[in-house]
C-alpha cells in the first residue's frame, strides 16, 4: 500500500519537500487522494504512534475512512485500533482494486 501511495506521489511530482504538498494531495482524484493520505497516516502511526498520529489530520482521515471506505471512525486506543487496524488495511486494498484503473503502472 505504501508503494501504491509513493509511486501516485511520484507520478503527479508530489515531493515531501514542497511547501503546497497538502493541496497537491487534496487535488488528486478522489481514489488517489485517499490511498495516498490514508497510507501516510498509517505510516505516521508507524513511525511515530498512535498518539501522535491522532493529532495528524484525523478529521479528515477519518472523513476518508467513512466516506470512501465504509467503516466506523478510527478507535483512539491503542488496543482497539490494532484490532481495527487489519480491516482498515484490507479495506484499502479492496478500494485500490476498485479503482485500479486510476492507479500508476
Amino acid at each position: 500500500m505504501q508503494q501504491v501511495a509513493q509511486a501516485v506521489l511520484m507520478q503527479h511530482d508530489i515531493r515531501s519537500d514542497s511547501v503546497l504538498r497538502a493541496e497537491r494531495i487534496a487535488a488528486l482524484a478522489p481514489p488517489l487522494g485517499c490511498v495516498v493520505v490514508l497510507a501516510e497516516w498509517l505510516a505516521y502511526v508507524e513511525w511515530e504512534g498512535l498518539d501522535s498520529a491522532l493529532c495528524m489530520n484525523l478529521d479528515g482521515v477519518n472523513a476518508l475512512v467513512q466516506t470512501d471506505l465504509g467503516l466506523p471512525p478510527l478507535a483512539r486506543e491503542l488496543a482497539a485500533f490494532e484490532a481495527q487496524r487489519p480491516l482498515l488495511v484490507d479495506a484499502l486494498c479492496a478500494h485500490i482494486q476498485r479503482h485500479l484503473a486510476d492507479f500508476p503502472a
